[in-house]
């Protein structure tokens, strides 16, 4: 097959060359990617990117005539391009990843479902690493719209480079939380397994962000009510609450309709977590799976419903079903107690 080959003019900015070419709205979308961890485009889409405003763009080019005068940011992998400078001419790989979107994913999607050959002015850097990248797409992705917080933890990895040593002085707790979740997810015997959304889906489980939010303050390394605990420890101990709440809640926690694994159930158990640790090592003076399990049966009743938990999904909610779990479980220690209570 033979390359595409474009008219293009390169620039310099800070050192970093970077290419300016005209193209289609089909040409950007079949051969560039928008996710490094899902290859599958059109899923790609679905679960990194908001579709109302793709439908906003795809309406705004057919039925208002609008035009799109801001450029497209591309990367072009090394190895698949060349270009002849006192030509003008780019040429560019036959294949149908060619490099990443790093901004302008809504516009190019839109265009390209409201006219295939839309025109598009694309602004492509050369051969950055992985890493370059990532710090790139956050640099101008983090306040746009509909562009989730997901993603950007997904990416700590690739900005800050791999940490051996959680423990070590400077890891935040947003890192350890966020390294906290992605074994959690990834971890085929985890509670969580395949659970925790990376990429800001709106699927079945949690969001990565969502999941972080509520377990940094936990995992905090000065004053997080773990922060005596190694980072081992502190996986080890979310683990088991876990796997403890799904043991005894296996029916809700199979149950898509549930609300347990959606934001005002998960924030719940979230927000009871600790108290539920401490009662754990008060009752039995040991936190495993055996006894977090033995205690939480006591509101084996407690109902992830909409007829039991407040509604809405925002903090107070969320507390409030915190609260809930507490206030019953302690009610039933100390009626637990009275029982063993002899002459």
């Amino acid at each position: 097959m033979s390359n595409i080959q474009l008219s293009a003019f390169q620039v310099s900015q800070n050192n970093i060359k970077m290419l300016l070419f005209i193209t289609t709205a089909q040409m950007i979308y079949e051969r560039f990617d928008v996710s490094r961890r899902i290859s599958d485009k059109k899923l790609g889409y679905q679960r990194s990117f908001s579709k109302p405003r793709i439908k906003e763009i795809k309406n705004y080019i057919e039925q208002e005539q609008g035009i799109i005068p801001n450029s497209i940011l591309v990367n072009i992998d090394e190895g698949k391009f060349s270009y002849t400078e006192n030509e003008n001419l780019l040429n560019l790989e036959n294949t149908e990843s060619l490099g990443l979107i790093i901004d302008g994913q809504h516009r190019v999607k839109g265009c390209y479902e409201a006219d295939p050959d839309f025109p598009l002015m694309v602004v492509a850097t050369l051969g950055l690493s992985v890493k370059d990248q990532a710090r790139l797409f956050i640099k101008i992705n983090k306040t746009q719209k509909g562009v989730p917080a997901s993603l950007y933890l997904d990416l700590l990895n690739l900005l800050e480079g791999d940490i051996e040593n959680f423990d070590e002085e400077g890891v935040t707790a947003e890192r350890r939380a966020t390294e906290i979740a992605t074994r959690l997810n990834e971890t085929d015997e985890s509670p969580l397994y395949e659970l925790i959304r990376r990429t800001g889906d709106a699927g079945i489980g949690i969001s990565l962000s969502e999941f972080v939010n509520q377990a940094k303050d936990y995992v905090e390394p000065r004053t997080g009510k773990l922060a005596n605990l190694g980072f081992e420890q502190q996986y080890k101990v979310f683990e088991i609450y876990f796997r403890s709440v799904k043991a005894v809640f296996l029916e809700q926690w199979d149950n898509p309709k549930s609300y347990i694994l959606k934001t005002v159930g998960f924030g719940g158990l979230m927000k009871a977590f600790y108290e539920i640790f401490n009662l754990v090592m008060q009752k039995y003076q040991m936190f495993n799976t055996e006894n977090t399990i033995k205690l939480l049966q006591l509101i084996q009743d407690f109902q992830f419903d909409k007829d039991n938990l407040p509604s809405g999904g925002g903090f107070k909610a969320q507390e409030d079903v915190g609260k809930m779990m507490v206030s019953r479980l302690k009610n039933a220690v100390r009626e637990d107690f009275a029982v063993m209570i002899g002459d």
